[in-house]
């Protein structure tokens, strides 16, 4: 998730989950993603590891969300799952791209020592485009196999799937196929290209108008297999009302972000969680629930896909949404 420039605040309390990124080294270069830096400066020792921890439970943290760059590439993963199990974290969930759970003791070991969930990046059935989003050869043959090994074991399995152009028609797929081999949650992200550089990467970014239709189906493809979906980006007034129970609350996941550089947060500030209010916004009936339009997405289509929800919407869904935690 990205990182907003913003101080720790190690006094603050009443949070539910610790998203903690202890480094940035990957084996990926998703587009997209711009946490995959191998530089010492973009990762933390473990000590600074370890007080994150342990501060995270004093700040009411139940839960851990271990993200990255890829954090089972670190020496110190399955020592920072021990810590976690010990500290009384319940949830201990790793956000990963499967590769290295493709090695069957790798995966038994971290369960062993603490991991009890994994939330996989998913980005296409065809291993070409699959490959060609990771930019790394192979990836999706190590994720096929990673799944493989992953489902046989006492854990419970989400996916995110990242939003492009190039795979916008085939997120229903992915719901059904990943739903059948036992993922029970799926979270819908918009491609971003913000925090990209100099890459010129608005071309990978699709219209919620032609995507809404594809989420809709992958929606109901989940709630046949009795799986959840949540979607970040999308404002109420892009959503059936009907379907409001996918948009994400992500102030209710009372989830503090910390990354590598002393960089910590709370989720609902993050550049690509937070919109921003525009025209079609003022009088909107949704407005109090909704995080409105991310700028960049504006930058690139305007704002001619948006409108007000008038309040006769209101009684046809439940305007507060969801969290990635279902």
């Amino acid at each position: 998730m990205a990182a907003v420039q913003t101080s720790a605040q190690p006094g603050r309390t009443g949070i539910r989950w610790l998203e903690l990124s202890p480094g940035y080294a990957c084996n990926c270069r998703c587009l997209g993603c711009h946490s995959c830096s191998p530089a010492a400066k973009d990762q933390m020792d473990w000590p600074e590891v370890s007080r994150w921890l342990q501060q995270g439970r004093r700040m009411g943290a139940q839960h851990l969300w271990l993200s990255g760059g890829e954090p089972t590439l670190r020496k110190d993963f399955l020592q920072t799952l021990r810590l976690a199990k010990h500290l009384g974290y319940q949830r201990i969930k790793v956000q990963s791209n499967g590769m290295l759970f493709s090695y069957p003791d790798f995966a038994r070991r971290a369960v062993a020592a603490g991991m009890n969930e994994v939330n996989l990046l998913l980005k296409s059935l065809d291993p070409k485009t699959h490959d060609a989003h990771q930019r790394t050869p192979h990836a999706h043959e190590l994720l096929t196999r990673g799944v493989a090994v992953l489902s046989e074991l006492p854990l419970r399995l989400e996916g995110d799937i990242l939003i492009t152009t190039r795979n916008y028609t085939e997120v229903a797929d992915l719901v059904a196929h990943y739903g059948a081999k036992g993922l029970v949650h799926f979270n819908f992200w918009l491609f971003s290209p913000v925090d990209q550089g100099d890459l010129e990467l608005t071309r990978q970014v699709p219209r919620m108008s032609d995507t809404v239709p594809y989420l809709l189906q992958a929606r109901e493809r989940a709630s046949a297999l009795g799986a959840t979906v949540c979607s970040l980006n999308t404002p109420h007034c892009a959503v059936p009302p009907e379907a409001w129970d996918m948009q994400f609350d992500a102030a209710g996941m009372k989830l503090w972000v910390v990354n590598p550089g002393g960089i910590a947060f709370p989720l609902e500030q993050s550049r690509i969680e937070h919109g921003e209010a525009i025209a079609a916004c003022q009088g909107c009936a949704a407005r109090p629930w909704c995080r409105g339009i991310r700028p960049d997405y504006v930058a690139i289509y305007g704002e001619t896909e948006f409108a007000q929800v008038r309040p006769e919407a209101l009684a046809r869904g439940d305007p507060r949404g969801s969290q990635l935690d279902r």
